[in-house]
């Protein structure tokens, strides 16, 4: 072999996996920094001007991921009609991509998970729809939001199935706790109860699984819906658990429901465990897969107190301090812990079938007697393959760690609202809200940061 030819098969290898590198590797991380900044700060319209202005960053690969961002910037901006345009848009793309291309199935299986739509983690597909449900409730437009409240339990049901059954997040409390206030407000007080009990059951796991226990105030809205609908011993038995015993009256109250969002949401880095595999002369060859894994960027811990004043009578004010009710980044950690049999499955025979690839490669080159192109060759071969072995470190990253609640019950009329956070930070500033009998107000203010 000649060195020309050498020099030229050395060029072709160091290109191909420069080339692989950089489709491993494309993303959306250099823009990201400025518009979490801009979050951060309340700057919506330049977060979303910051996504929109780099489309392109994201590739063709990831447009599902681009409708979520701006799908949740528009929510965090109080554009309900926007943001739900773009999380449909998302969810719609999800569902094209559920078949997905054989020729790209396959091509994962040789470079990596990159080269696939990316169609979102389970727990992704599901906060779709719960922000869809927010966005109509902050509307006072209950029927659609509990139309977006029973898609969470559909697909919940069938990732279940996917999994036999024995993953952790097979439901949603929170988007259950939800439901029942929309239920309750609409009248529906049967189904109320059905789901606060629903959520009650759930916080069981989110405590063991997640470390978030059901909010104080749930065993009090067990009570009242069970008194209401005459489930006596229902309600004798939330009210031995702690519930506030409840008095029917002719005007019920109606309620302020705080949500609130707290932290920047999880990202993915990845991590490049050793396997081991026997040849077919019992040789063991060990080399490095790459895996995701989900890390925290909840910094310290915030709570949130709600204020409620009658407009006629100030000094009358309410107060309730926020509880967690969704831990997103351990759900999201979890979720991801349920996959990786999967994943490590798939990384495995990714990393045998380049091994044998990069063995026979070498067995080729060592038919030309030139050492130092064997030597190169062999070392252009190892670039390769670890070019093209990274980890999938997509995800949707506008996501806000924790979703947190407060409820005040109060007399129906006029209120001026006011948030802040327990590190001092004013995020509502005496905003007027109407409340009605036996209606809910929501109330729903962001502090990703």
């Amino acid at each position: 072999m000649s060195g020309s030819t050498i020099d030229r098969k050395a060029l072709w290898v160091g290109s191909a996996a420069l080339s692989l590198f950089l489709i491993s590797c494309a993303g959306t991380s250099e823009f990201y920094r400025d518009v979490e900044r801009n979050i951060s700060t309340g700057d919506y319209r330049a977060a979303i001007m910051g996504i929109q202005s780099n489309q392109k960053a994201y590739g063709d690969k990831s447009n599902v991921l681009y409708n979520l961002d701006l799908g949740l910037l528009y929510h965090y901006a109080g554009n309900s009609d926007s943001s739900n345009f773009f999380l449909f848009a998302a969810e719609k793309e999800i569902g094209d991509l559920y078949t997905k291309s054989i020729s790209l199935a396959a091509a994962s299986m040789i470079l990596n998970d990159n080269v696939l739509p990316y169609e979102g983690e389970d727990f992704e597909k599901v906060l779709i729809n719960v922000f869809l449900a927010l966005n109509y409730a902050e509307k006072d437009q209950p029927d659609e939001a509990l139309v977006e409240a029973r898609k969470v339990d559909l697909k919940l049901r069938e990732y279940a199935k996917q999994y036999d059954g024995k993953n952790t997040y097979r439901e949603d409390a929170f988007i259950r706790y939800i439901a029942g206030v929309l239920y309750e407000s609409d009248g529906q007080v049967n189904d109320a109860f059905i789901s606060y009990r629903k959520a009650y059951e759930t916080y069981k796991t989110y405590e063991k699984e997640y470390g978030t226990k059901a909010p104080s105030f749930l065993l009090d809205d067990l009570v009242r819906t069970a008194t209401l609908v005459s489930f006596n011993d229902e309600a004798e038995k939330y009210t031995a658990l702690g519930g506030k015993p409840y008095k029917r009256t002719k005007k019920p109250a109606g309620t302020i429901l705080l949500v609130s969002y707290a932290g920047n949401g999880p990202i993915k880095e990845e991590i490049r465990p050793t396997v081991s595999i026997p040849d077919n002369e019992g040789t063991i060859h060990t080399f490095q897969i790459a895996l995701p894994k989900f890390v925290s960027r909840l910094t310290g811990s915030r709570s949130y107190e709600l204020v409620a004043a009658p407009v006629r009578d100030p000094s009358k004010a309410s107060r309730a301090a926020s509880e967690v009710s969704e831990n997103v980044t351990a759900i999201a950690a979890k979720a991801l812990d349920d996959r990786l049999g999967m994943v490590y499955l798939k990384s495995g025979g990714r990393a045998v079938l380049k091994f044998l690839a990069a063995e026979k490669a070498k067995k080729d080159l060592k038919k030309n007697d030139n050492e130092l192109a064997n030597v190169l060759g062999s070392i252009a071969i190892d670039a390769v393959v670890g070019a093209t072995e990274r980890a999938d470190l997509r995800t949707w990253r506008t996501l806000p760690a924790e979703f947190q609640l407060a409820r005040l019950n109060v007399e129906p009329g006029d209120y001026t609202v006011r948030v802040a956070s327990s590190d001092g930070r004013q995020l509502v500033a005496d905003r007027t809200i109407k409340v009605k009998n036996g209606r809910t107000a929501f109330v729903i203010v962001d502090d990703v940061r």
